[in-house]
């Protein structure tokens, strides 16, 4: 056909007998040529396509040449219901804690439990769903994860005692922190390098949907129906995504390249053409293929577990820790999830505390009653500061890019925090103050936020993207358990404690974040560490 003419055309023998030269699009690509001892599933590929019309593009290349259309934005619309089933698992235990505690008949210590139920299951969700999605597929992943969220979500719905309840909560958990590695990694690989910005923070806004599902269906549901069906509610993000990943979602074709299967990884680019319109972008023929396959270990490329079709599940996660570069980067930007997260939860898990001590204060003064609405009523102003924050870091990672914009969001969240403090510590008048400080820290934090997760899923190669994804996941769980205990028992020495912990946290992210120079704005997707045009300099 027309597409295999062109395509011989452009596929020429270079003066290297070890390469071959690509011309697409006026780009000039140098590939190496199929060998014996190459993938064998991309030997079969070759055997069954005619030899006159083969044609080699990397990954990069062959997304480029795909575009961004209705494909790319039903799969960030998917992936953003399922980051926003995690806002939804961590908001539904505090909004059943009180009912549920007396319903059950629940101890303090029952109580601390069901709370950090959820982030210990997010923990090892986190580990073992990142190693998955690198062994087995980002689509597998994901969908696994959505229905072991759903299906312990909907049996906590009639758990009997609170030992059943801690239980589901935590494999709930479990589920979550799986899906966050699958959805940060899965759509910067369908996205050319100019759109993964915008797609990236609007993905990570889905912690903002889920914020505001949660709070809406407890208010509506708790007080009149009880916290079991509101813990039914909590579950249909999970179901609606879970439904939408197996009618719709197909495996990355960068996956699907870097295990040695070039031709279904050109199948399923095929059919993104076919729905942004850009099909004759796609020639007959195509094989897509990474510059190397397997794993990095130890510095050496091993193309190991091609065959299959999937790698060896501890593989990517050996390569984290023996690779040089792969175990720094995986330091550097592990110690900004920690301290983010540590600052961010342990600051805003505490809020409402807050909200309600001061107001209490004031109920003191004057008589008033209305303590408890002003507490929804504050929780719901700092609640919608997500918004401007998710539009200015919208624009923020491809103006200054995605390091610097974590490191100034950080910054400048510390001193919000700083301000929220003082602001704070003052009379039980005054709550106008302490709010807008409250909000402005919430604001910036989620533009830092939305560039981490960006800056963290194109720093790592496609064959470690998704364990990288679930190992700073992971961290991050650990930063947010610390900082709230450390936040907790910090209000026993003052009411504003917390806001001065936070302030250190953040100032110690953005610190960390300036600790390198690794930047990834403009820059290629890696498959493979150290290729060029990749992650940067470190």
């Amino acid at each position: 056909g027309e597409g295999a003419r062109r395509g011989r055309e452009m596929f020429s023998d270079g003066e290297d007998d070890d390469v071959l030269i690509l011309e697409l699009g006026g780009e000039r690509i140098v590939m190496p040529k199929f060998r014996e001892e190459d993938d064998d599933q991309d030997a079969d590929d070759e055997a069954t396509t005619s030899s006159s019309s083969v044609v080699v593009m990397s990954p990069e290349l062959a997304v480029e040449r795909v575009g961004v259309g209705p494909f790319q934005r039903r799969l960030t619309a998917l992936c953003t219901l399922g980051n926003a089933a995690d806002a939804v698992e961590v908001m539904s235990v505090a909004l059943i804690l009180p009912a549920a505690g007396a319903d059950l008949g629940m101890t303090d210590a029952q109580k601390s439990a069901l709370a950090s139920a959820v982030f210990l299951g997010a923990f090892f969700g986190a580990l073992l769903g990142g190693v998955l999605g690198d062994a087995r597929g980002r689509r597998l992943a994901l969908a696994l994860a959505m229905a072991i969220n759903a299906l312990f979500a909907l049996l906590s719905a009639a758990a009997p005692d609170a030992t059943t309840l801690i239980l589901c909560r935590f494999l709930a958990g479990v589920g979550v922190g799986g899906a966050n590695a699958a959805v940060f990694s899965v759509v910067p690989e369908f996205l050319p390098r100019a759109s993964r910005g915008k797609h990236a923070v609007v993905l990570a806004s889905g912690w903002m949907f889920g914020s505001v599902y949660a709070a809406s269906a407890g208010w509506a549901t708790i007080p009149t129906l009880g916290w079991r069906t509101f813990l039914v509610a909590s579950a249909l993000p999970s179901i609606a995504c879970l439904a939408g990943v197996a009618a719709f979602m197909p495996e990355s074709p960068r996956f699907l390249a870097s295990v040695g299967r070039g031709k279904d990884a050109a199948a399923v680019l095929r059919r993104v053409a076919s729905a942004n319109g850009t099909a004759r972008e796609i020639p007959d023929g195509l094989i897509v293929r990474a510059k190397a396959s397997g794993v990095v270990s130890g510095g050496v490329v091993s193309g190991g577990g091609a065959k299959r079709g999937h790698r060896e599940a501890s593989s990517s996660f050996a390569s984290l820790c023996r690779d040089p570069t792969l175990s720094r980067r995986t330091l550097l930007v592990g110690a900004v999830w920690f301290f983010v997260s540590f600052g961010w939860y342990g600051l805003m898990l505490w809020l409402p505390e807050y909200f309600d001590r001061r107001l209490s204060a004031d109920d003191d003064d004057d008589g008033s009653s209305v303590a408890d609405d002003r507490v929804y009523a504050f929780a719901l102003l700092v609640a919608l500061a997500n918004l401007p924050g998710n539009v200015a870091s919208a624009f923020a990672v491809d103006v200054v890019g995605r390091r610097t914009t974590v490191a100034w969001c950080s910054a400048t969240a510390s001193l919000a925090a700083a301000a929220f403090a003082v602001v704070g510590g003052g009379g039980v008048s005054g709550w106008g103050g302490y709010v807008a400080c409250a909000c402005v820290f919430n604001a910036l934090s989620v533009g830092g936020w939305n560039a981490l997760d960006l800056w963290s899923a194109e720093a790592f190669p496609t064959a470690t993207r998704s364990t990288a994804m679930g190992a700073l996941g992971a961290i991050g769980r650990v930063g947010s358990l610390v900082g709230t205990s450390a936040c907790g028992a910090a209000i026993g020495v003052s009411l504003t404690a917390p806001a001065w912990i936070a302030c250190v946290a953040m100032v110690m992210g953005s610190a960390g974040a300036m600790a390198t120079n690794l930047e990834t704005r403009g820059r290629a997707l890696e498959d493979v560490v150290g290729e060029e045009g990749g992650g940067g300099g470190e």
